[in-house]
């Protein structure tokens, strides 16, 4: 295994009990770099008891997107947050692969992390990717919680886009205003550049194909304000996955983990410890 592990300040106590200061209980009891070769993989880490969750976060993300999330989560299983390549600390080397080769990297980086059979969550583009790595790489996948997740194209006409415009400008479409702020950052780091070839890979990828080869069980969750994904393609992801079921969550948008933490860490926990959850 290839992985350097950078300590900041805040890892450790002088006891070894784990340093989370109450004012910021998302910061990670550790940061660490794989190398996974051209790409050289940050990711954070949250907890180290319990069965290992890892986060995939959406386009133009990082793993900030996740931090009203890890402190619950943290609890009970070990969540590892990578910035998927192109995003966040992960800077893209050469070309942005495309979503299944994302999805074969990412791949590789568990195995570094010799992480084994992986509870795996994924919002949006990160749902996406999750999509590949679940049918790519069964044996890596545990459990599966595909949230408000890209991969079934939309047809694209001049009337379409002008309507997807209008629906996605009112800042309420995006979710909580408070989480503005970490999505332009993040944006502004990742550059115009990546994201433009990000949403390109994104919308020539069609994960229905995939979607019965999926063999984890699998919860789709979903915000019932998301205009930017439709909750039609909750219902397509649900009834293409054999077994799967569905979420929705009220009064959230695109970002159900952001505008309903408290039910979202819920619902994701419950259904990762097995229990009966959605429909």
């Amino acid at each position: 295994m290839i992985a350097r592990f950078v300590p900041t300040s805040l890892d450790r106590t002088p006891s070894g009990a784990p340093r989370l200061p109450a004012r910021w209980p998302w910061l990670p009891d550790r940061r660490f770099v794989t190398e996974v070769p051209p790409h050289r993989i940050h990711a954070a880490e949250f907890g180290t008891e319990g069965e290992p969750l890892v986060l995939l976060h959406g386009l133009s993300g990082s793993s900030r997107w996740w931090r009203r999330n890890v402190p619950e989560l943290a609890r009970g299983f070990r969540v590892v947050v990578p910035d998927v390549i192109g995003f966040g600390r992960t800077r893209v080397r050469g070309r942005l692969p495309p979503i299944g080769e994302i999805a074969d990297l990412l791949a590789g980086w568990m195995d570094r992390l010799a992480l084994g059979p992986t509870d795996l969550v994924g919002h949006s583009m990160g749902g996406q990717i999750a999509v590949h790595l679940a049918a790519r790489h069964p044996e890596r996948v545990k459990r599966l919680v595909l949230v408000d997740a890209a991969g079934i194209p939309r047809p694209v006409t001049p009337r379409t886009l002008v309507r997807f415009a209008a629906e996605v400008s009112p800042p309420r479409r995006w979710g909580d205003p408070f989480f503005l702020p970490t999505i332009v950052g993040d944006a502004l780091l990742a550059g115009p550049r990546t994201i433009l070839r990000a949403i390109g890979h994104i919308l020539r990828d069609d994960v229905r194909p995939l979607l019965p080869r999926i063999t984890a069980p699998t919860l789709v969750v979903w915000g019932e304000l998301d205009t930017i994904i439709p909750v039609e393609h909750a219902r397509e992801f649900r009834d293409g996955i054999p077994g799967a079921r569905l979420a929705l969550l009220r009064d959230a948008a695109h970002n159900p983990m952001v505008d309903r933490p408290d039910a979202f860490n819920r619902l994701v926990a419950d259904f990762l410890r097995g229990e009966s959850v959605g429909e």
